[in-house]
């Protein structure tokens, strides 16, 4: 699933390795500092079209991995402000959808 987050006065488009209703694991072409505050922006798809929901975190890991040519870091974000109610509903709308049933 695309990502694209800003940083640094840069704009980056990535993939999601994994996504929660409190945080999300990418891959990076450059390492993020920890406990930096990030915008990231997720396209989550709403039927045939693609609604992109805004969301403000904080990484709290992001560490360089070996041999990974194109993305040599993975990183992960706190959700620290999924506001407004709206983007939070439709993040945990798509979470519940795509969430095996304990």
């Amino acid at each position: 699933m695309p990502l694209r987050f800003t940083f640094g006065g840069k704009t980056i488009d990535s993939r999601i390795v994994d996504l929660s209703k409190a945080g999300i694991r990418f891959h990076t072409p450059q390492p993020l500092p920890v406990m930096s505050r990030m915008q990231v922006t997720l396209g989550l798809p709403a039927g045939k079209r693609t609604i992109g929901i805004t969301i403000v975190g904080v990484v709290v890991r992001c560490a360089e991995v070996r041999g990974r040519r194109d993305l040599p870091f993975d990183a992960a974000i706190f959700f620290e402000d999924v506001s407004p109610a709206s983007t939070r509903k439709r993040l945990n709308e798509f979470i519940d959808s795509h969430t095996a049933p304990a």
